[in-house]
């Protein structure tokens, strides 16, 4: 919500250049961040507490490994890359190397903030993270608010990422109970855990891709308005679906984590999180779109309004590639990474192609912004929706769903929250 929030303030003072970008920045942190922590995030998440007791110094080690190698390699791409962009597509050189730095350092301080974090799951204080991530929320919205009325543009929405991610390490470290014990390694850790973590690895690289791939494609094809506006739409269209998704992951993946090894619970698990997605998930993604007129009125009084239809097929298309995003989460803490690869593959390539292929129309129709921004959030929601479909029902019927029930509970909820979407919003436009 904090996230939401603030994307609504920087929205009100940040043109839809400023957000391309930002956009291009967070792309570009896909080459650069593309081992994201050597996968020692998914792993982190599946460690009961004796773990980290007994052996979570050399994961965290490795972790800080890796997220450094983002850090060094963002700042050294940061002036190449900015005076290319600003060279062959008018980018300003300065915001956009500046940006790129801050997501470089942001993405080391996140890697470090993973393991304590993690700690406090494995013994389930799901409050104590929940008042983190409150309190870390507001840090994001203050700082956003401060630099977007003062003027700092693209970078109003890349500091503040490294400002929380700061307080949130502090206070994830000073209540984690992490001892120095814990954190000793003996020789030859490295060549052991990276041996151990090579299909997280893999995972990493997936989810990476999964991120942001889209406007890596698009900001080196498309005018940066384009991406501006598509960036904003998709992040604002995720938000209240990973309201839900990121609080279920955070309680799903250390609780099944604890019942591995018990057959019939993990089925079970997967079984629970696919039915409860396929009621909340719909729900939540659709709200939006039912009161986009209404609000982008009364907060930024027409500035966005050009993004009311792909607002509109990215909520409806974001359903599915939700609930494989939840449902992954079981799977990957039972470490079925090959599974979980799969899950991760299918939806990365979908969203690279749906990316590259609308791109191509956009070229080739020379479309203007406005519909530019529609073909490529349609092409790339319906790539990845596509691939969705076909994931969940592959890996609900492993885990002994009956083919009724999952087509039933794929199509029950999300046409009646589309239904209820449509009949809102156009009461909502006659009203207005």
């Amino acid at each position: 919500m904090a996230t939401a929030i603030s994307q609504a303030v920087a929205a009100f003072y940040l043109s839809p250049t400023e957000f391309g970008v930002y956009a291009t920045g967070v792309g570009i942190l896909i080459a650069t961040g593309l081992l994201r922590g050597g996968g020692s995030g998914n792993h982190f998440v599946t460690m009961k507490p004796s773990e980290f007791e007994s052996d979570g110094g050399r994961f965290l080690k490795y972790a800080l490994v890796f997220g450094g190698l983002t850090a060094v390699l963002s700042i050294a791409a940061a002036w190449p890359v900015a005076g290319a962009f600003s060279t062959t597509k008018l980018y300003p050189q300065a915001e956009l190397r500046n940006v790129i730095i801050l997501l470089g350092i942001n993405a080391l301080m996140m890697t470090a903030s993973t393991y304590p974090r993690a700690r406090i799951g494995s013994h389930l204080r799901f409050s104590e993270l929940s008042l983190i991530d409150v309190a870390s929320g507001v840090v994001k919205f203050g700082s956003t608010w401060f630099l977007a009325v003062r003027g700092f543009g693209a970078l109003a929405l890349a500091m503040p990422l490294l400002i929380a991610a700061f307080f949130e390490n502090i206070w994830a470290w000073t209540r984690a109970g992490v001892t120095r014990q814990e954190l000793s390694t003996k020789p030859g850790w490295f060549a052991q855990t990276l041996t151990e973590m090579r299909l997280p690895l893999v995972m990493a690289i997936l989810v990476t891709l999964n991120s942001q791939s889209d406007a890596l494609i698009g900001s080196v094809m498309l005018p940066v308005a384009v991406i501006g506006y598509f960036f904003f739409a998709t992040q604002l269209t995720a938000q209240p679906a990973m309201l839900v998704a990121n609080s279920l992951r955070s309680v799903l993946s250390p609780a099944t984590a604890a019942i591995r090894g018990d057959s019939e619970s993990e089925r079970r698990s997967i079984r629970d999180t696919f039915s409860v997605s396929m009621v909340f998930v719909p729900l939540v993604s659709m709200a939006l779109p039912a009161m986009f007129d209404s609000f982008e009125r009364a907060v930024w009084g027409g500035k966005w309004a050009e993004i009311r239809l792909t607002v509109f097929i990215l909520s409806i298309t974001l359903v599915y590639p939700t609930v494989v995003q939840l449902v992954s989460a079981p799977v990957s803490s039972m470490r079925d990474w090959s599974s979980a690869i799969r899950l991760d593959t299918t939806r990365a390539i979908s969203k690279i192609l749906g990316a590259a292929i609308g791109s191509v129309f956009i070229l080739w129709l020379h479309t203007s912004v406005s519909t530019s921004t529609l073909v490529l959030a349609s092409a790339v929601g319906t790539a990845s929706a596509a691939s969705s479909i076909f994931e969940i029902v592959r890996v609900t019927k492993r885990v002994g769903m009956p083919v009724s029930t999952i087509f039933y509970e794929m199509y029950s909820t999300p046409l009646a929250a589309l239904l209820s979407a449509l009949a809102a919003s156009g009461l909502a436009r006659s009203i207005c």
